[in-house]
Protein backbone atom coordinates (compact mmCIF):
# COMPACT_ATOMS: atom_id res chain seq x y z
CA UNK A 1 0.00 0.00 0.00
CA UNK A 2 1.62 3.44 -1.18
CA UNK A 3 1.25 6.36 1.60
CA UNK A 4 1.70 10.00 0.68
CA UNK A 5 4.86 11.62 0.04
CA UNK A 6 5.14 15.63 -0.38
CA UNK A 7 8.14 17.67 -0.40
CA UNK A 8 8.11 19.45 3.20
CA UNK A 9 9.94 22.16 5.53
CA UNK A 10 10.85 22.56 9.12
CA UNK A 11 12.85 25.29 10.55
CA UNK A 12 15.94 24.95 13.09
CA UNK A 13 16.26 26.63 16.41
CA UNK A 14 18.75 29.12 15.01
CA UNK A 15 16.36 30.10 12.80
CA UNK A 16 17.62 27.74 9.59
CA UNK A 17 14.80 26.60 6.96
CA UNK A 18 15.58 23.49 6.17
CA UNK A 19 13.64 21.15 3.01
CA UNK A 20 12.83 17.65 3.10
CA UNK A 21 11.41 14.42 1.25
CA UNK A 22 8.20 13.30 3.58
CA UNK A 23 6.44 9.92 3.32
CA UNK A 24 3.39 9.44 5.61
CA UNK A 25 3.23 6.27 7.73
CA UNK A 26 1.47 4.39 10.53
CA UNK A 27 1.28 6.63 13.50
CA UNK A 28 1.90 3.55 15.45
CA UNK A 29 4.97 2.30 14.10
CA UNK A 30 8.85 4.09 13.90
CA UNK A 31 9.32 7.21 11.85
CA UNK A 32 13.11 6.87 10.06
CA UNK A 33 14.62 10.50 9.62
CA UNK A 34 17.53 9.71 6.83
CA UNK A 35 20.73 11.96 7.23
CA UNK A 36 23.21 12.38 4.56
CA UNK A 37 26.72 12.27 4.68
CA UNK A 38 29.76 14.80 3.84
CA UNK A 39 28.71 17.04 0.79
CA UNK A 40 25.31 15.03 0.21
CA UNK A 41 21.78 15.66 -0.02
CA UNK A 42 18.41 14.13 0.44
CA UNK A 43 17.69 12.50 -2.80
CA UNK A 44 20.96 11.86 -5.26
CA UNK A 45 21.85 8.29 -4.17
CA UNK A 46 19.89 5.49 -5.51
CA UNK A 47 19.86 3.66 -2.41
CA UNK A 48 17.84 6.60 -0.37
CA UNK A 49 15.18 6.31 -3.03
CA UNK A 50 15.69 2.20 -2.33
CA UNK A 51 15.01 2.84 1.21
CA UNK A 52 11.94 5.28 0.94
CA UNK A 53 9.97 3.24 -1.25
CA UNK A 54 10.64 0.57 1.01
CA UNK A 55 9.34 1.96 4.38
CA UNK A 56 6.72 3.98 1.78
CA UNK A 57 5.16 0.40 1.24
CA UNK A 58 6.08 -0.91 4.91
CA UNK A 59 4.02 1.73 6.31
CA UNK A 60 6.44 3.39 8.25
CA UNK A 61 7.14 7.18 8.05
CA UNK A 62 10.24 8.56 6.77
CA UNK A 63 12.08 11.69 6.15
CA UNK A 64 14.49 11.89 3.80
CA UNK A 65 16.14 15.40 5.63
CA UNK A 66 18.29 18.51 4.37
CA UNK A 67 20.58 19.29 7.00
CA UNK A 68 22.95 22.78 6.82
CA UNK A 69 25.68 20.09 5.69
CA UNK A 70 24.13 19.72 2.46
CA UNK A 71 25.50 20.41 -0.75
CA UNK A 72 29.40 22.10 -0.63
CA UNK A 73 28.03 25.41 -0.45
CA UNK A 74 24.33 26.03 0.08
CA UNK A 75 22.22 28.74 0.17
CA UNK A 76 19.46 28.36 3.30
CA UNK A 77 16.79 31.00 3.62
CA UNK A 78 16.12 32.21 7.33
CA UNK A 79 12.71 31.02 9.03
CA UNK A 80 11.56 35.15 8.24
CA UNK A 81 12.21 34.53 4.57
CA UNK A 82 13.67 37.82 4.74
CA UNK A 83 17.70 36.49 4.36
CA UNK A 84 19.51 34.07 3.22
CA UNK A 85 22.42 32.18 4.93
CA UNK A 86 25.69 30.41 3.30
CA UNK A 87 25.93 26.52 4.54
CA UNK A 88 26.95 23.32 3.63
CA UNK A 89 29.85 20.93 4.08
CA UNK A 90 32.32 23.56 3.47
CA UNK A 91 31.49 25.29 6.64
CA UNK A 92 29.35 22.92 8.71
CA UNK A 93 30.09 22.38 12.48
CA UNK A 94 29.46 19.24 13.74
CA UNK A 95 28.19 20.88 17.05
CA UNK A 96 25.18 22.48 14.88
CA UNK A 97 24.02 19.13 13.57
CA UNK A 98 22.12 18.45 16.59
CA UNK A 99 20.10 21.20 15.65
CA UNK A 100 18.79 20.46 12.29
CA UNK A 101 18.17 16.77 13.90
CA UNK A 102 15.24 18.72 16.69
CA UNK A 103 13.93 20.28 13.81
CA UNK A 104 13.50 16.94 11.98
CA UNK A 105 12.25 14.74 14.87
CA UNK A 106 9.82 18.48 15.70
CA UNK A 107 8.19 18.04 12.45
CA UNK A 108 7.54 14.26 12.59
CA UNK A 109 6.06 14.77 16.51
CA UNK A 110 3.95 17.44 14.72
CA UNK A 111 2.73 14.60 12.17
CA UNK A 112 2.00 12.80 15.61
CA UNK A 113 4.81 10.10 15.45
CA UNK A 114 6.07 9.21 19.41
CA UNK A 115 8.97 6.98 18.41
CA UNK A 116 12.11 8.18 15.81
CA UNK A 117 14.54 5.78 13.81
CA UNK A 118 18.04 7.89 12.83
CA UNK A 119 19.29 6.39 9.62
CA UNK A 120 22.89 7.85 8.87
CA UNK A 121 25.06 7.73 5.95
CA UNK A 122 28.49 8.18 5.96
CA UNK A 123 29.31 11.19 8.07
CA UNK A 124 25.30 11.07 9.10
CA UNK A 125 26.72 8.10 11.55
CA UNK A 126 28.76 10.96 13.75
CA UNK A 127 25.64 13.20 13.51
CA UNK A 128 23.85 10.35 14.58
CA UNK A 129 25.70 9.12 17.50
CA UNK A 130 26.43 12.72 18.78
CA UNK A 131 22.54 13.68 18.27
CA UNK A 132 22.24 10.79 21.46
CA UNK A 133 24.84 13.21 23.49
CA UNK A 134 23.79 16.06 22.09
CA UNK A 135 20.13 16.19 20.64
CA UNK A 136 17.30 17.92 22.51
CA UNK A 137 14.49 15.08 21.50
CA UNK A 138 17.38 12.01 22.31
CA UNK A 139 14.92 10.42 24.64
CA UNK A 140 12.41 9.68 21.45
CA UNK A 141 14.79 7.87 19.50
CA UNK A 142 14.32 4.05 19.33
CA UNK A 143 16.75 2.95 17.15
CA UNK A 144 20.05 4.08 15.57
CA UNK A 145 20.76 2.64 11.45
CA UNK A 146 24.47 3.22 10.48
CA UNK A 147 25.19 3.20 7.07
CA UNK A 148 29.16 3.29 6.17
CA UNK A 149 30.20 4.58 9.25
CA UNK A 150 33.06 7.06 8.32
CA UNK A 151 36.35 6.55 9.97
CA UNK A 152 37.38 10.37 9.36
CA UNK A 153 40.28 10.21 12.10
CA UNK A 154 41.42 7.03 10.42
CA UNK A 155 41.29 8.52 6.80
CA UNK A 156 43.23 11.73 7.90
CA UNK A 157 45.83 9.48 9.53
CA UNK A 158 46.53 8.11 6.41
CA UNK A 159 46.61 11.06 4.44
CA UNK A 160 49.09 13.06 6.53
CA UNK A 161 50.99 10.64 8.12
CA UNK A 162 50.06 11.51 11.37
CA UNK A 163 50.52 15.38 10.96
CA UNK A 164 47.09 16.16 11.12
CA UNK A 165 47.26 17.06 14.67
CA UNK A 166 49.79 19.64 13.84
CA UNK A 167 47.03 20.66 11.38
CA UNK A 168 44.75 20.91 14.37
CA UNK A 169 46.47 23.24 15.72
CA UNK A 170 46.95 25.66 12.93
CA UNK A 171 43.05 25.37 12.33
CA UNK A 172 42.60 26.51 15.67
CA UNK A 173 44.98 29.38 15.39
CA UNK A 174 43.39 30.30 11.96
CA UNK A 175 39.70 30.22 13.58
CA UNK A 176 41.03 32.60 16.61
CA UNK A 177 42.40 35.04 14.09
CA UNK A 178 39.18 35.13 12.76
CA UNK A 179 39.91 32.98 9.38
CA UNK A 180 38.03 30.28 10.17
CA UNK A 181 36.22 31.13 7.13
CA UNK A 182 39.34 29.91 4.82
CA UNK A 183 40.27 26.87 2.75
CA UNK A 184 42.19 24.60 4.30
CA UNK A 185 45.52 23.18 1.94
CA UNK A 186 45.14 20.21 0.25
CA UNK A 187 47.42 18.73 2.54
CA UNK A 188 45.36 18.70 5.41
CA UNK A 189 42.62 16.96 3.92
CA UNK A 190 41.10 15.33 0.49
CA UNK A 191 38.08 16.96 1.53
CA UNK A 192 37.51 20.55 0.88
CA UNK A 193 36.71 22.43 3.73
CA UNK A 194 37.03 25.52 5.96
CA UNK A 195 39.52 25.39 8.91
CA UNK A 196 36.43 26.16 11.23
CA UNK A 197 34.87 22.40 9.81
CA UNK A 198 38.52 21.17 9.69
CA UNK A 199 39.06 22.22 13.47
CA UNK A 200 35.30 20.74 14.22
CA UNK A 201 35.83 17.48 12.70
CA UNK A 202 39.07 17.18 14.06
CA UNK A 203 39.86 18.53 17.88
CA UNK A 204 40.77 15.66 19.67
CA UNK A 205 37.64 14.78 21.62
CA UNK A 206 35.15 11.68 22.79
CA UNK A 207 32.76 12.95 20.38
CA UNK A 208 35.02 13.11 17.15
CA UNK A 209 36.74 9.70 17.90
CA UNK A 210 33.62 7.64 17.94
CA UNK A 211 34.57 5.78 14.97
CA UNK A 212 38.37 5.31 15.17
CA UNK A 213 38.36 2.18 13.37
CA UNK A 214 41.80 2.41 12.97
CA UNK A 215 42.77 1.95 16.46
CA UNK A 216 40.72 -1.58 17.33
CA UNK A 217 40.98 -1.37 21.20
CA UNK A 218 40.00 2.37 21.69
CA UNK A 219 37.15 2.10 24.20
CA UNK A 220 34.74 5.00 23.36
CA UNK A 221 32.54 6.70 26.38
CA UNK A 222 30.10 7.81 23.65
CA UNK A 223 29.31 4.60 22.32
CA UNK A 224 29.66 2.55 25.80
CA UNK A 225 26.51 5.03 26.90
CA UNK A 226 24.38 4.32 24.32
CA UNK A 227 21.09 2.31 25.25
CA UNK A 228 19.02 1.82 22.05
CA UNK A 229 19.68 -1.57 19.36
CA UNK A 230 21.66 -0.42 16.75
CA UNK A 231 22.25 -1.69 12.88
CA UNK A 232 25.34 -1.19 10.97
CA UNK A 233 25.52 -1.41 7.29
CA UNK A 234 28.91 -2.12 6.18
CA UNK A 235 30.35 -2.69 2.47
CA UNK A 236 33.25 -4.66 2.30
CA UNK A 237 34.82 -2.60 -0.67
CA UNK A 238 33.75 0.10 1.41
CA UNK A 239 37.76 2.48 1.67
CA UNK A 240 36.64 4.72 3.81
CA UNK A 241 35.40 2.44 6.80
CA UNK A 242 38.65 0.67 7.27
CA UNK A 243 41.83 1.59 5.84
CA UNK A 244 44.40 -1.60 5.47
CA UNK A 245 47.41 0.84 4.76
CA UNK A 246 47.62 1.99 8.62
CA UNK A 247 46.80 -1.68 9.43
CA UNK A 248 42.44 -1.24 9.66
CA UNK A 249 40.63 -4.76 8.09
CA UNK A 250 37.28 -5.58 8.29
CA UNK A 251 37.63 -7.85 10.88
CA UNK A 252 38.97 -4.75 13.15
CA UNK A 253 36.28 -3.10 12.78
CA UNK A 254 33.43 -5.23 13.23
CA UNK A 255 35.46 -6.48 16.32
CA UNK A 256 35.47 -2.35 17.41
CA UNK A 257 31.25 -1.66 16.85
CA UNK A 258 30.85 -5.45 18.96
CA UNK A 259 33.27 -3.99 21.64
CA UNK A 260 31.89 -0.61 21.88
CA UNK A 261 28.49 -0.81 21.52
CA UNK A 262 25.91 -3.20 23.96
CA UNK A 263 22.94 -3.54 21.53
CA UNK A 264 24.68 -3.93 17.91
CA UNK A 265 23.57 -6.36 14.97
CA UNK A 266 26.53 -5.99 12.15
CA UNK A 267 25.50 -6.70 8.43
CA UNK A 268 28.36 -6.84 5.94
CA UNK A 269 27.03 -6.38 2.02
CA UNK A 270 29.41 -8.19 -0.41
CA UNK A 271 31.21 -6.61 -3.12
CA UNK A 272 29.19 -3.01 -1.94
CA UNK A 273 31.24 0.60 -1.93
CA UNK A 274 30.34 2.94 0.42
CA UNK A 275 26.85 4.11 -1.26
CA UNK A 276 25.90 0.44 -1.96
CA UNK A 277 26.14 1.23 -5.90
CA UNK A 278 24.43 -2.41 -7.67
CA UNK A 279 23.93 -3.72 -3.75
CA UNK A 280 21.15 -1.28 -2.87
CA UNK A 281 18.27 -4.05 -2.33
CA UNK A 282 20.57 -6.22 0.11
CA UNK A 283 20.48 -2.82 2.06
CA UNK A 284 17.16 -2.51 2.40
CA UNK A 285 16.31 -6.05 3.21
CA UNK A 286 18.97 -5.46 6.35
CA UNK A 287 16.95 -2.29 6.73
CA UNK A 288 13.38 -3.50 6.96
CA UNK A 289 14.01 -6.76 9.52
CA UNK A 290 15.85 -4.80 11.84
CA UNK A 291 13.00 -2.40 11.87
CA UNK A 292 10.86 -5.37 11.81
Amino acid sequence: MKTTSTLVQTATADNLVLSGFYGEGDKAKEAVIFIHGFGGDFYTHRFVHEIADALNSSQYAYVSAQTRGTGLFTELVDSARATSNYKGSYYELLEEAYMDIDAWVEFLQREGYQKIVLLGHSLGTIKSVRYMSEGKHKDVVSKLILLAPFDKNGYVENKTKGEWHEHVKIARQMVDEGRGLEIIPSTFDDFPMTYQTYLSWYQETELNAIWDFYKPDYTSPILKDLHVPVLAVIGDKDDVVYLPTIGGSLDNTIKYLKNNIRSIDVQIVADADHCYVGKEQQVVEVVLKFLE
